[in-house]
């Protein structure tokens, strides 16, 4: 799943699009353009970067939802990302993690893999790297 990652003055958040497609409205369209509270605006596809007539400044870039890690009955970590969940075995620091695909009850299921901190970002790999060094 897409979310916006939204920096405003140094503070980053992750806000869902519809938060961020409203904000952008607003700032182009909505109360704030008619208010003139809008300095300077630019938008792409996947970035918007709103300076305000307040000095704030919002920077907004589309970004995958990042992962998120919960315990699980046995006491192993189970990392969600995209949706799909993962479960967490041996974690060696600063070399490499094993997990498998989370199959029924949460048990691991399917071949071992492993994540590094090398992997590719966006990569399933590299989401469990990511939120198991947090």
């Amino acid at each position: 799943m897409k979310v916006y990652e939204r920096t405003e003055n140094g503070t980053t958040a992750h806000v869902s699009i519809s938060e961020a497609m409203a904000e952008v409205h607003d700032a182009t369209i909505g109360r704030l353009s008619r208010e003139r509270s809008v300095r300077k605006m630019s938008s792409s596809r996947t970035e918007h970067h709103i300076e305000y007539a307040d000095n704030r400044v919002v920077h907004m870039t589309l970004v995958d939802e990042p992962a998120t890690v919960e315990a699980g009955s046995d006491g192993r970590r189970i990392v969600t990302f995209k949706g799909k969940r993962y479960v967490v075995g041996e974690i060696t620091p600063g070399a490499f993690i094993t997990y498998w695909s989370g199959g029924p009850l949460g048990l691991p299921s399917g071949p071992t893999r492993t994540a590094t901190a090398s992997m590719k970002p966006g990569t399933v790999g590299r989401a469990i790297w990511d939120a198991v060094n947090r």
